[in-house]
């Protein structure tokens, strides 16, 4: 006695493949959807397009040492006087147009290190050696970028050994808005 199974094929009209690549394809499509982070919102009120709004965002720093690489990056601890809530997970902050106050700070990235480096880490980030309040006049639909350079004593790749951390706010077509000069540490000396 033979038995017959349906064509499964010719009843869909997609081939077993062709079904796969939809289910793989949809996956990618909905995991693309997760991973999209949006800018912290450092204004009250309602929500305002984008273009009424400025961005800015904390640029990005790559350390190796002889095991491990890491990236550091700019922080943002305050806009005027929104306080700026879990600032490590933000890098990039939308705000109202105008003259603003922003306080930063020079994140170090300390990778799966448990113990004091965190904590030193956390503490170095309150210290005005790496923090500073910039003010800047930012314009409605502009991005804006905050730079630092770290400034060591002794090994670059040694937190113990950062001296100071010097900030400076550019344009997305590079213009220098806010100079290395004005966001200079100055030490009280």
């Amino acid at each position: 006695m033979l038995i017959t199974v349906p064509n499964y094929q010719k009843r869909t009209g997609l081939s077993r493949y062709a079904k796969l690549l939809c289910c793989v394809l949809g996956s990618l499509w909905l995991s693309a959807c997760t991973i999209i982070d949006a800018p912290y919102r450092a204004y009250d009120g309602v929500e305002l397009p984008l273009s009424q709004l400025a961005l800015v965002k904390g640029d990005f720093y790559y350390r190796k040492d002889w095991l491990n690489s890491y990236v550091d990056s700019v922080r943002f601890q305050r806009v005027d006087k929104h306080e700026i809530e879990n600032s490590r997970a933000w890098d990039e902050v939308l705000m109202q147009p105008g003259l603003r106050e922003l306080e930063v700070y020079y994140s170090w990235d300390m990778g799966a290190r448990i113990g004091l480096a965190p904590a030193l880490a956390n503490y170095a980030s309150s210290r005005e050696t790496v923090s500073r309040t910039l003010q800047f006049r930012a314009e409605p639909g502009k991005t804006y970028s905050v730079k630092a350079e770290p400034v060591f004593s002794g090994n670059p790749g040694d937190i113990a050994s950062l001296d100071y951390v010097d900030f400076w706010v550019e344009d997305s077509e590079g213009r220098v808005v806010l100079s290395r000069d004005q966001g200079r540490f100055q030490s009280e000396q």
